[in-house]
């Protein structure tokens, strides 16, 4: 049989295969370095791989070899491009999971900081009271004789020291309280028990306080609990009353501004 006529009675699927094998190889060549295999050049994506071979097979079944050549070149940038994608929502999913991590600590530091604000709260409260409990029982009193609004030496001299103990303790405001027992005129009483307060003040500010620390005020009798035939109680209504003086919505001493 003539050789020639064996060429054109051949299979037509044959010429097929052989079209699309030619295909495929001038494909691959077509597809350029995202299929070589070579130590200088990046190797291939999966994603890009697998765009190539798609777009290969698809090309040549549709539209012979310049099909495949275009669909390899199409498939290429499928590839790249759901190779980026991918590629993408990775990092995006790994920074989203550091962020929640990030929150995470964040809320555990705030906690943190609430229960110890809460803590120092606790404290300070407690301090307050403390401080007023203590204000409520640091009171001096100095006492005077009948009819009287001086003081001898030693007291002077006791209560200089106090007044230098109170200019240690800063800028705090101090009441100075005058009274007199119940023997007498109300007039006079009152007059009596503002001299003996100004007298107190008169030394502590020699002491060393600023004088718009110390203030004072005289009560006169109205505060006397002694009756005439108690000598004691007498005496003890015939003083000047020395207290540090408080806040009374902080329970803390006054401070100047």
């Amino acid at each position: 049989m003539d050789p020639a006529h064996i060429v054109r009675m051949e299979d037509p699927d044959m010429n097929t295969a052989r079209t699309l094998i030619t295909t495929l190889v001038l494909g691959g060549l077509a597809a350029g370095p995202a299929l070589a295999d070579t130590d200088s050049l990046p190797r291939a994506s999966k994603q890009e791989s697998i765009g190539i071979g798609s777009g290969l097979v698809v090309g040549a079944l549709a539209a012979g070899p310049v099909g495949a050549i275009l669909g390899a070149a199409t498939g290429a940038l499928l590839g790249d491009r759901l190779h980026r994608d991918h590629t993408t929502m990775t990092g995006l999913e790994s920074a989203l999971a550091e962020a929640r991590t990030r929150e995470g600590h964040l809320d555990a530091r705030v906690a943190a900081l609430s229960d110890e604000l809460g803590v120092r709260e606790r404290m300070l409260h407690d301090l307050e009271q403390t401080t007023a409990r203590i204000g409520e029982s640091v009171q001096f009193s100095v006492p005077f004789r009948t009819s009287e609004a001086s003081l001898p030496p030693e007291v002077v001299n006791r209560l200089a020291r106090l007044g230098r103990v109170l200019v240690e303790l800063g800028d705090v405001e101090i009441q100075v309280e005058g009274h007199a027992d119940a023997r007498g005129e109300d007039r006079v009483n009152l007059a009596l028990s503002a001299a003996r307060a100004e007298t107190v003040r008169a030394v502590l500010l020699d002491a060393g306080l600023a004088s718009e620390q110390v203030h004072t005020i005289a009560h006169g009798s109205t505060e006397a609990r002694a009756d005439a035939d108690d000598p004691d109680g007498l005496a003890f209504d015939r003083r000047v009353d020395i207290q540090l003086v408080l806040n009374t919505q902080t329970g803390r001493f006054a401070r100047r501004d």
